[in-house]
């Protein structure tokens, strides 16, 4: 039940008093000007929410009430709202009502007294039930929010969590991959290339035809094998590069002047992407280093739904004039165009290069 109703049941509930008490007739102009003002005051008192207003709205009507005591029937519609607020003003404006009523009915109407003063607790009780209401509206929307917003939370550190995990497998992947490499260059290549020179040695000192084709296929087999293995080991270390992690030490080893990496990419580019993109940052940073007195650089590494983005941006005032045909831009056009992408040099504000590789 809102306040709103609680107006409605005190309302009618006044009204059937003046019918069972009174026998007033509630179409005579009297009674017409007494609801009216009573529904006025209590409604303003609903809308503005204003304490001051309604302490001065109830007093007012309360100080009529004694001079034309047949206003006081709608009392308990009055002091509805007043029962809203706390404070001395509430006990003043209320003995003001209790005042009217007791001069004027307690030994002239018996019943019309019982029936105001009961509308007047009534108006206090559903009142004092309204406020225990919201109050615990209240408190249970602010743990909705806390536990809603304790949800978003957590759901966002589990997602870091699961971010955090899966680079962290991700970077034992490389490792392993870079000792596995390690271990077959090692072992594996040495015993390979042990083996193809002592079966050269055998070839050179061999003097019995009958043997000598089955050391030529011999040799040829361990060529093959060796191929293989430098085929393998080439893979898994291409593979096992990490682009977040070989941009940050190139930007760390950076001293020329202020860098800043902003990195949002997944774990999955591309080998090519990969290799070219750090063979293109390095070369940005050495035309910085070479051309361009700027105090301060960034670069952006970015996943997108369908492209990769690369941007190396300056604040250099004379890095507009690095020819756009040099060796440096020319060898990083060259592996943009061979990985069908799009090159920009912005020379506003510094000096920017801005690249896009679609996604294959």
């Amino acid at each position: 039940m809102d306040s709103l109703a609680g107006q409605i049941i005190i309302f009618i509930y006044c009204i059937l008093t003046a019918f069972i008490a009174y026998g007033i007739d509630i179409f005579s102009v009297s009674s017409v000007v007494m609801v009216v003002l009573s529904v006025i005051l209590s409604s303003l008192s609903y809308s503005l929410l204003n304490k001051y207003f309604t302490f001065i709205s109830s007093g007012l009507y309360g100080i009529i009430s004694l001079v034309f005591p047949g206003f006081i029937i709608m009392s308990p519609l009055i002091l509805y709202n007043t029962a809203s607020f706390k404070g001395w003003q509430v006990l003043f404006v209320f003995i003001i009502f209790i005042t009217g009523l007791l001069a004027h009915y307690i030994a002239a109407s018996p019943l019309a007294f019982c029936m105001v003063l009961l509308g007047i607790i009534l108006a206090f009780y559903m009142q004092y039930i309204q406020l225990k209401l919201n109050s615990l509206v209240f408190k249970f929307n602010r743990n909705r929010d806390d536990s809603t917003e304790q949800a978003i939370l957590l759901k966002s550190r589990n997602q870091s969590l699961l971010e955090k995990q899966d680079y962290e497998i991700y970077n034992a992947t490389l490792k392993e991959r870079n000792r596995i490499a390690r271990e077959i260059h090692d072992n594996v290549g040495h015993l390979l290339s042990r083996s193809i020179l002592l079966t050269g040695a055998l070839k050179a000192v061999n003097k019995d035809e009958s043997f000598k084709e089955s050391l030529d296929n011999l040799h040829e087999t361990l060529d093959q094998a060796m191929t293989s293995i430098r085929e393998s080991v080439h893979n898994l270390h291409d593979d096992s590069v990490n682009l977040e992690e070989a941009a940050r030490n190139i930007v760390n080893n950076f001293n020329f002047c202020q860098a800043e990496l902003t990195y949002d990419m997944g774990t999955d580019v591309p080998r090519e992407i990969k290799f070219s993109f750090i063979s293109i940052l390095k070369e940005g940073l050495n035309n910085i280093y070479k051309h361009s007195n700027a105090t301060k650089t960034s670069i952006l590494l970015r996943e997108h739904p369908a492209m990769y983005q690369l941007v190396i941006k300056d604040n250099g005032t004379t890095a507009g004039n690095i020819n756009n045909s040099g060796i440096g831009i020319t060898n990083i056009s060259s592996r943009v165009d061979m990985l069908h992408g799009s090159l920009q040099i912005h020379t506003n504000n510094g000096f920017c290069i801005f690249i896009t590789i679609p996604k294959p």
